[in-house]
């Protein structure tokens, strides 16, 4: 780092670190939303998965949206592993299937990957039904040194739609979203679409030039 890059501002010539004015959080939980809700990745996916969606072993591994809830809550409000439940912000709402997991009490997650392009809509849930959207129940507004909306908070409630019957959540066993209970639901694995097969020959046979070689 060149020091006369910074000495018009700072003598030293070190670079000058602005420090920004603490704001208070936009949104708490309270009563009628008493869950904080936190959006995020998931290893298998890249932001809205037009690719990775598209990788069978991808998609097969985290299909669809869930929403993970810790022991502590789970078992206070009588759910478990697979049950179908609504998140409700002030902004909006979405459907998953309910992951027991070891996060904080009080707190609630939801990939933000899932929305739409893949559904018989193309910009919306099929037939009207329940969003998967994260996006759609977070806070959008902007930082003030950024601009960037916040796309990542906001306090919710969690209500039961219906039982598991024997489903569990649509999310990988790996990584954080592992299950509090290893044996609440199938294993995460590639299975033989993880393999790839090399055919040798093909490049000779399509005339084709091998790496570091001439065709």
């Amino acid at each position: 780092m060149d020091p006369v890059e910074y000495r018009s501002l700072n003598p030293d010539g070190k670079a000058v670190l602005k420090a920004a004015a603490d704001i208070e959080p936009h949104e708490m939980p309270d009563e009628r939303y008493p869950f904080q809700l936190s959006t995020g990745r998931t290893l298998y996916h890249f932001h809205t998965r037009t690719k990775t969606g598209r990788v069978a072993q991808l998609d097969e591994a985290a299909p669809d949206v869930w929403v993970e809830i810790s022991t502590a809550d789970a078992d206070r409000l009588g759910l478990g592993e697979g049950d179908l439940v609504k998140v409700t912000t002030p902004r909006g709402g979405l459907e998953g299937r309910l992951r027991v997991t070891g996060i904080r009490p009080g707190l609630l997650f939801v990939p933000f990957h899932y929305g739409y392009w893949d559904t018989k809509e193309g910009d919306g849930p099929d037939g009207g039904g329940p969003g998967r959207a994260a996006n759609e129940t977070t806070i959008t507004d902007w930082d003030p040194a950024s601009k960037q909306p916040l796309f990542k908070t906001a306090a919710a409630d969690l209500t039961l739609v219906a039982r598991a019957d024997g489903r569990h959540a649509p999310a990988p066993t790996t990584t954080a979203s592992a299950p509090a209970h290893p044996d609440a639901a199938p294993v995460t694995a590639g299975g033989r679409q993880a393999y790839a097969t090399q055919n040798p020959g093909y490049g000779e046979a399509q005339g084709r030039a091998e790496p570091g070689g001439t065709s």
